[in-house]
């Protein structure tokens, strides 16, 4: 008897602690940030200091966590057809505390679709496709290539998980082109097309796409181009040393859009002659070392109108960049761990990033030989300044140059010139209430276009801090969510001038800043 009341209280026991568990609890909901309806099946995962935890909305967007130990939480979520929602606003829970009302907004993604045709309007199947979102790096918009996709039987596309913004979508048939006579190639192929037939970039129709929205009906046509007849071009290397082993790589890149004129061989000591075959047409002609010595180039435009003979291919050694910081004002810093990252940009030849590290005394190490080429340049960003310091100018042999677009030709000195005179901006980002909006992004914009506009998280409290600035006017703006894409396009900004906060900074000044956000709504 006394075994079986035992029983009985366990049991009961147990049932009460499975429908009172102990602990706090965070529910909500997960909604379409479009629409506001309920998202259901979405995987709702709440985060905290070494907690991990899933759950899943139901038919009415509803999720719940239970059993929580008072902590501060973050919540984020997933949905097929929608953008990841990173995590959010922090939530404090405290001891057998109940949140009920959290909600989390997801984005619906954007998609392009359409169907790739050939020249009769007949469906192309294994099509591959890419597409390509414009972006804004370097002082320039420019096409930044996203993924790739391929068609089925009935020639059928699809590019799901879009951001809103410009795109443009291309082309290309991987179906062997007819060749049914021996001993000579195909007469035509079918060549790689942007929408909705063209044959580049800037003939190109961009599509452009909201938050949710799906384009369909972008259908891009294939077309057939004749092989054109080929002439023969002739040339020479020079500028290596007399009986040098060095073999040369030389290479034809066309500028005019021709489909079939790139060609590559090889100048062979100790004449170094070389001979390629391309259609007429407007050429790049460049030239590196395969082999056999120090690194080094060449490169020229040329206008190929008919048989060529002749051409000269000027070799130069590759550019001896020494590199160092020097302080405006005197004086010494330890400017150990200072680091510059400088792009190759508008260039045939000098491509990539690759980043300069400073010792105590402001010498930066080479220029790594896969960039130590002849080109434009632009210095991307400096981190781990002093305090205090700033990036007043930079110096090319002595010559004020621009760090937005520098050319580099030969061997050469450059300065990086900083300044102990920054000023600071610092403040918090609160909304209409005047609560604190962490997990929010603060961009800084010159006013006068001297300084590189920067980026920054807010951090829990809402509060975020520009350091190492350069003394002038600026402007602020808080975004709830924005594309890294876009934000640093002035274009873009110009359609919320109305919602920044101008801030003019004196020398070694700090001033301080309270921002509203803008909200990801309204964000198009």
């Amino acid at each position: 008897m006394m075994h079986s009341l035992l029983v009985a209280f366990v049991s009961a026991c147990m049932l009460l602690a499975q429908a009172n568990p102990g602990g706090g609890s965070i529910a909500g909901h997960v909604v379409n940030s479009l629409t506001s309806a309920p998202v259901p099946r979405a995987t709702v995962i709440l985060t905290a200091a070494q907690v991990r935890l899933v759950a899943a909305s139901d038919s009415g967007g509803r999720f719940e966590f239970t059993a929580l130990p008072a902590g501060t939480y973050r919540l984020s979520a997933t949905r097929a057809g929608f953008l990841d929602h990173g995590a959010g606003r922090p939530i404090s829970l405290g001891e057998n505390e109940h949140v009920t009302a959290a909600e989390i907004r997801l984005p619906p993604q954007s998609v392009i679709s359409g169907h790739v045709l050939d020249e009769v309007g007949e469906p192309v199947d294994r099509a591959r496709l890419w597409i390509f979102k414009q972006v804004y790096r370097y002082g320039q918009r420019m096409w930044d290539r996203l993924n790739t996709v391929e068609t089925g039987d009935t020639g059928a596309y699809r590019f799901g998980n879009l951001r809103p913004g410009r795109y443009l979508v291309q082309a290309f048939d991987h179906r062997a082109p007819v060749d049914n006579r021996y001993g000579t190639p195909p007469a035509s192929f079918y060549v790689p097309a942007f929408y909705p037939s063209a044959a580049t970039q800037q003939e190109a129709m961009p599509v452009t796409v909201g938050v949710g929205a799906e384009v369909s009906s972008i259908n891009i046509q294939l077309f057939k181009v004749n092989r054109p007849p080929s002439v023969r071009i002739r040339g020479r290397v020079i500028g290596l040393p007399p009986n040098s082993p060095i073999i040369v790589s030389v290479g034809l890149s066309p500028t005019d859009g021709n489909f079939f004129g790139n060609a590559s061989t090889q100048a062979m000591p100790p004449n170094y002659a070389f001979e390629m075959r391309a259609p007429p047409g407007q050429y790049v002609i460049s030239g590196s070392v395969y082999s056999g010595g120090p690194e080094a180039y060449g490169a020229a435009s040329i206008a190929v109108t008919g048989e060529l003979d002749g051409v000269i291919l000027t070799m130069r050694p590759a550019p001896d960049i020494s590199s160092r910081i020097i302080l405006a004002e005197g004086g010494q810093v330890n400017l150990k761990d200072v680091s510059i990252t400088i792009a190759g940009i508008s260039t045939f030849l000098a491509s990539g990033e690759f980043k300069l590290q400073s010792d105590a005394l402001g010498k930066l190490n080479s220029f790594p030989t896969a960039v130590r080429r002849p080109g434009h340049f632009s210095i991307v960003n400096m981190r781990s300044l002093p305090d205090g310091y700033f990036l007043r100018g930079v110096k090319l042999d002595g010559q004020e140059i621009s760090p937005e677009d520098f050319e580099i030709q030969g061997s050469a000195e450059l300065e990086f010139v900083l300044s102990n005179t920054a000023g600071m901006i610092a403040g918090t980002v609160v909304d209409a209430e005047r609560k604190p909006v962490p997990g929010s992004t603060v961009t800084l914009i010159s006013g006068d276009g001297r300084s590189r506009s920067a980026k920054q998280s807010v951090d829990d409290g809402g509060m975020f801090r520009f350091t190492n600035l350069r003394p002038g006017p600026y402007k602020l703006f808080a975004w709830e969510e924005v594309d890294d894409d876009l934000w640093p396009d002035p274009e873009f900004r110009k359609k919320y001038d109305d919602r920044a906060t101008e801030v003019t900074l004196r020398a070694n000044e700090k001033q301080n800043a309270q921002l509203l956000p803008i909200s990801a709504e309204e964000v198009k």
